[in-house]
């Protein structure tokens, strides 16, 4: 059974607790620059799925504000669902990501192969 995406967050670093918590720092929404392009050195986005079943992988796209480009793509990142009441969090870093212009950039999340949503990180020239 295919999961449902719960949650989709971006932030700047996520740490591991010794609870078995995930402890994310820096979250944010939008993203703001006095100039482009502009190079972030690093950032994490944490998806988290739920109500599925089995195994499933997991690629992100960054795609350009005109739907021209792709300019980042993740590894595959590979998860277990063992049961429908589960919650699984997959972590994907971003090191040296260059945004040309200010914009939504649209995160395509692929699941097995296939777009199964999209969400967007909106750059801000201030």
């Amino acid at each position: 059974m295919e999961p449902v995406l719960k949650s989709f967050l971006y932030c700047d670093s996520i740490v591991p607790a010794p609870d078995g918590k995930l402890n994310l720092y820096g979250l944010f929404t939008d993203l703001f620059a006095a100039k482009f392009p502009i190079t972030y050195p690093k950032f994490s986005v944490l998806s988290t799925w739920g109500d599925g079943l089995g195994f499933h992988v997991q690629r992100i796209k960054v795609v350009n504000p005109a739907n021209t480009m792709v300019l980042h793509q993740s590894p595959e990142l590979y998860f277990t669902l063992e049961s429908e009441e589960q919650t699984v969090h997959v972590q994907c870093d971003v090191n040296q990501m260059v945004f040309t212009e200010p914009g939504a950039y649209t995160f395509q999340v692929h699941l097995g192969g296939r777009l199964a949503y999209e969400h967007h990180l909106h750059l801000k020239q201030i």
